[in-house]
């Protein structure tokens, strides 16, 4: 296989990717270190909640490039009984051969609701091979009430019909039409429904990395001679998918005629927004090393990408991403939702404010977002309100791809901490550097999902480590803070309720979120709507614009209840947060 030396994203992008000021230059957070005093913000609890799983990617030596990406989870309700269950990726190795050991597979975990999970993995339809596994998502495509899993993997995606919440899953991809063609295996990564077309169904939409084969891969050199991964600029990028639900059970591959496949990228991460305001879902694209992608909906079936016109092309400094995790939040209570991108070492990781007039705007600088990240690589990434004052902090899972990066650039490491941003409430973040505990290990960090397991009212993560065990976080945060969480249903819309608007007031706070069907990177957030109401007892207020375009309008909602809202019926549901968990 052909060798060529390794050239680094930070040469590839020039010397603009260090060009805040100069401050990245002399940027000297190199992870925070726990401290003694107080417990910490989140308890490390995978263990004790029965979750054994450890990522591989099947490293043997080889540097196959698709060895970079890792993998991710999803919190999900699969048997609708009101708590998230998990599922985790799993990766290697590839080619998988085998040779009388377990086959490597994915596991899917039900939440036993005392804080517990169990593996059911075993029957479930995801206890097989599947190919190089990379990232899920999760829907209820056909509206039949029980939510579905989409996974991603290099060797062909996969389609997996919940067989109503039994714990059984049947793979349909072939029969519902999402087979790759023949242009052979895609590499796959993250992926996401949305209903572009407010037919009432979820459409999906997959990134893909680029054209890969064992045949195709490039053995890279250090400077040293040492053999280790290589830059994305060594293979070329990939043509995403689009697909529409036809309503029936099926999906029609739409990239051609929907202009998708006019743009190519390195794709990573991806989420559906409406970020113009005109009722038309548009998809957002992080690409690495490309120029992102913004669909702007044409409400024909057709779509543009504006992504320069609109100012979330590049960073500040006119430079390429390489972008990878993605959130979506209105952290500043504009009443829009913004974009966070997760990025490389070097480059800053970019907060992209939403001006409401179909414009962004870079405020990663001011924000506080962009200096204290430049040694770490981002994957995953959230928001998260995570004390419950009802402005959206941020999470990132980080970690390197190459091997040897703490020799040829001081200051930078393979394993790297996790990162938690403070919402500051005035527009910027602090950063959070102690009380962070099993946050400050260094880990190879991919995937991230968001989700308040155990019911408490206080959001929890779980992020997928490269050739570690998963790690689940507890949030420990004990303020007297309030909190309400809000699952939707549709009828005239979607079923997920996906892309519904909600408009909250209590006290003080006006907040606004919309359903998420997507964000962070290779992984599915609790599609819940979260609500922190700080020291607030009621929300006075909450409207609802379903993607139907029927408007809903609750008083007086007490906090500290999970409240199902079912579109065009109210409330049909409510449930108090359960009694906290000691994990200590």
């Amino acid at each position: 296989m052909p060798k060529t030396t390794v050239i680094t994203r930070r040469q590839l992008l020039g010397a603009g990717a260090i060009s805040l000021g100069g401050l990245a230059a002399s940027c000297s957070h190199r992870g925070p270190v726990a401290t003694a005093g107080p417990p910490p913000l989140f308890q490390e609890v995978a263990s004790r909640a029965g979750i054994n799983f450890q990522q591989s990617n099947g490293a043997v030596g080889k540097f196959y490039f698709i060895e970079e990406t890792g993998s991710g989870c999803a919190f999900f309700d699969y048997n609708n009984d009101g708590l998230l269950d998990l599922v985790i990726v799993q990766c290697g190795p590839y080619p998988y051969t085998p040779v009388g050991s377990p086959e490597p597979h994915c596991a899917l975990y039900r939440n036993n609701g005392d804080g517990t999970f169990t593996d059911v993995t075993d029957g479930s339809g995801l206890d097989t091979y599947l190919g190089y596994c990379q990232g899920v998502t999760v829907g209820d495509y056909d509206n039949d009430g029980y939510d579905d899993l989409f996974i991603t993997a290099f060797g062909g995606n996969h389609l997996f019909h919940n067989e109503l919440g039994s714990g059984k899953f049947v793979d349909v991809t072939v029969k519902c039409g999402l087979a790759d063609d023949a242009d052979g295996p895609r590499y796959g990564t993250s992926a996401a429904f949305g209903d572009y077309n407010n037919d009432g169904f979820l459409d999906l939409y997959v990134c893909c990395y680029c054209p890969w084969s064992i045949a195709a891969n490039k053995t890279c050199q250090t400077p040293d001679g040492r053999e280790d991964y290589c830059t994305p600029d060594v293979m070329p990028p990939a043509t995403h998918r689009l697909y529409r639900n036809r309503g029936d059970g099926t999906f029609e591959d739409v990239s051609v005629a929907s202009g998708i496949d006019r743009h190519k990228g390195h794709g990573l991460g991806v989420v559906f927004l409406d970020y113009d305001n005109d009722g038309k879902l548009d998809i957002f694209v992080a690409n690495d090393l490309n120029i992102t992608f913004l669909w702007h909906n044409n409400g024909d079936g057709t779509f543009t990408n504006v992504s320069e016109k609109a100012g979330c092309a590049y960073n500040n400094a006119g430079q390429e991403m390489s972008g990878m995790g993605i959130g979506l939040g209105d952290f500043d209570h504009s009443g829009q939702e913004s974009l966070f991108v997760g990025n490389f070492s070097m480059q800053p990781n970019t907060l992209f404010k939403n001006l409401g007039n179909g414009q962004f705007l870079d405020v990663s600088n001011q924000a506080n977002v962009a200096i204290p990240h430049m040694h770490y690589v981002t994957f995953g990434a959230d928001f998260i309100d995570y004390d419950a004052d009802g402005w959206l902090d941020l999470v990132t899972a980080n970690g390197h791809v190459t091997m040897y990066i703490a020799e040829t650039s001081p200051g930078i490491t393979y394993r790297e901490p996790r990162q938690l941003f403070h919402n500051n409430g005035n527009g910027t973040f602090s950063v959070v550097t102690d009380r962070l505990g099993a946050l400050s290990v260094p880990m190879v960090s991919r995937g991230l999902a968001v989700g308040d397991y155990d019911n408490d009212g206080r959001l929890d993560f779980a992020v997928v480590n490269q050739n570690d065990p998963i790690h689940l976080y507890h949030n420990e945060v004990n303020n007297g803070n309030n909190a309400i969480i809000l699952k939707t249903v549709g009828t005239k819309s979607n079923r997920n309720g996906f892309h519904a608007k909600l408009t909250l007031t209590a006290g003080a706070l006006r907040l606004f979120s919309t359903v998420h069907s997507s964000s962070s990177y290779l992984s599915f957030s609790d599609s819940r709507v979260f609500f922190g109401l700080g020291k607030a007892a009621m929300a006075e207020s909450l409207v609802i614009d379903w993607p139907s375009g029927i408007k809903e309008t609750f008083y007086n909602m007490r906090a500290g209840s999970i409240y199902t809202l079912t579109e065009g019926h109210g409330i049909t549901g409510q449930q108090a947060f359960s009694k906290r968990l000691a994990t200590t």
